[in-house]
Parts: structure tokens; C-alpha cells; sequence
């Protein structure tokens, strides 16, 4: 039987997401949807309020917290850039979205989609902490951590992350006993706190087929990518996969000038062991 077409991606974002991560593979999508008019591709943004998402650790309008730079960032002593910067509009809340789906509100003609595949980028921010008034400290993440479960029962396809996505979809429990990669650089810190993940640190993109779920994960297929970049290879194979082979996803990457490797699937990615094998 062939694969399922998605088609309606939430896109989930929070202070200091990594830009790439999420505007490579958006543009691949955005040439895809121009190549094939026909197949309706939606994009849905989604984060913990509708505030502008900042890619540098700047907290939200009237927010009544902080970041806790110095843990996040010893070699500068707490000293970040936030003058060069970028921002993204959430579409939708957790909240609201959860609300919707868990009322059987989500619809095809309607402002909140049906989730098809979830898309989860990272950056710095899913490893730095706000500091409340009180003093105490949260994930700057932790809202898309509580999210990330309870949504899961309502993925019709799969879940995609790019970088230290996979690190934030490992803290919810839904990676344990399945394969997945991450972010090479940030590998050791990763696997020291997700160690029941069967982390391939050597692949540029992996599979773990929804076959591969456990009695307490999603049967869904996840599609994980090592860092920035490499979010662009796993898109490409995502298209391989449901939008009509290899034919497509080559054509998208000429489109692109994007020098696309074709690394298989769980395959060593030469960067790894250029930079990391030892």
C-alpha cells in the first residue's frame, strides 16, 4: 500500500529555536507545494502564546520571567547578542490547539488543521532555563515538553525534528527503545540525560518506523536529523518517502542549488567522521 500523502505540518517554536532548522526545511516544502499545486500542504506555526518567537534569548512581551544565560552560556560569562535577530508569529497556543483536538474541533476547512506531522526544530533555547520571580527555574522548553504527549495520540503521520528537536521529544518519553539522531556537537550532554534513546550519533537523518514504537510510545514514524543542516537531508527523504520518490526530492534540491548528499538512511555521514569518529 503506498504511503499516506501528509499534509497538514504544526510547526512547533520557542525562544532561541535555531533558525535553519526549521527555514531549511520550510523551504523545501515551499518548492514542493509550487511543484505540486494539487497536493494541499499546510503550515500551522505553534508555540505557548501568540507573542513573536524570538530566535535569541529574549523573553516575551510582558513576560515575568528571565533566562538564565550564564549556565547556557559559561564561555561569555552570560554575554549574548540580541540585536541581530528573528522572529516568528505563532499561529495558535499549546492550549488552544490541544483544546480543539481533544474536542474533535480540529477540521479540514477550518483554522486548526488536523496535525499530519509534527515538526519539532532546536537550537540553543531547548537547553536554557527561565528564572522566575521567585527564583526558580524552569525549561525554557517546558511547555512543548507537556504538550508534545498529549497531542501525540492525535499525529496522523509522523514526527520530525531537526537538531536538539530529538533531545526535546526524548524528555517526553516517546523516544525510549527507539532509534534516533541528534545534533553530533551536542551528542554526550544529549545521550547523559536520554540514555534510554537508541541514539545513532554517526547518521545524518534516521527512521524509527512507527513499528518500532513501544507498548507506552505513538505509532507513528519518527524522522530525526543530526545538526542544522541536516534537517534539510530528512526532508528530502521524508519527500522520497510520500510525495513521489527520488525523482521529486532530487528535483526540489537542484531547485534549491542544494549540494544533497543522498546519506542513507541510519548510513555514517561523512561529517561525523571528519569531525567526531575517533
Amino acid at each position: 500500500m503506498a504511503p499516506r500523502t501528509p499534509l497538514n505540518f504544526l510547526l512547533a517554536i520557542f525562544p532561541g529555536y535555531q533558525l535553519l532548522d526549521l527555514a531549511g526545511p520550510m523551504d523545501i516544502f515551499n518548492i514542493l507545494s509550487l511543484e505540486q499545486p494539487d497536493t494541499e500542504l499546510t503550515l500551522t506555526f505553534i508555540s505557548d502564546t501568540l507573542d513573536p518567537v524570538a530566535s535569541k534569548p529574549l523573553p516575551r512581551k510582558n513576560a515575568a520571567w528571565s533566562f538564565d544565560l550564564e549556565s547556557a552560556f559559561p564561555h561569555t560569562k552570560g554575554k549574548v547578542n540580541t540585536t541581530f535577530n528573528q522572529y516568528l508569529t505563532p499561529d495558535t497556543t499549546f492550549d488552544e490547539y490541544l483544546k480543539a483536538a481533544e474536542a474533535g474541533e480540529l477540521n479540514q476547512e477550518g483554522r486548526l488543521k488536523p496535525v499530519d506531522v509534527l515538526f519539532i526544530p532546536g537550537g540553543f533555547g531547548s537547553r536554557v532555563q527561565r528564572v522566575h520571580p521567585d527564583g526558580s527555574k524552569t525549561s525554557n522548553v517546558q511547555a512543548l515538553v507537556d504538550f508534545i504527549p498529549k497531542i501525540a495520540p492525535h499525529i496522523q503521520e509522523a514526527i520530525i525534528t531537526v537538531c536538539t528537536g530529538s533531545d526535546i521529544l526524548a524528555r517526553t518519553g516517546l523516544l525510549d527503545g527507539r532509534r534516533a539522531t541528534v545534533n553530533m556537537y551536542r551528542f554526550q550532554s544529549v545521550v547523559e540525560q536520554n540514555p534510554t534513546v537508541k541514539w545513532q550519533n554517526w547518521a545524518r537523518w534516521v527512521r524509527s518506523q512507527a513499528s518500532e514504537a513501544g507498548d507506552k510510545g505513538v505509532a507513528v514514524d519518527i524522522w530525526s536529523s543530526a545538526g542544522v543542516s541536516a534537517g534539510m537531508d530528512v526532508t528530502l527523504a521524508f519527500i522520497t518517502h510520500h510525495y513521489g520518490g527520488l525523482k521529486v526530492s532530487r528535483e526540489v534540491a537542484k531547485k534549491l542549488e542544494y549540494d544533497w548528499r543522498e546519506i542513507e538512511e541510519a548510513a555514517v555521514d561523512p561529517l561525523y567522521i571528519k569531525h567526531y569518529a575517533k
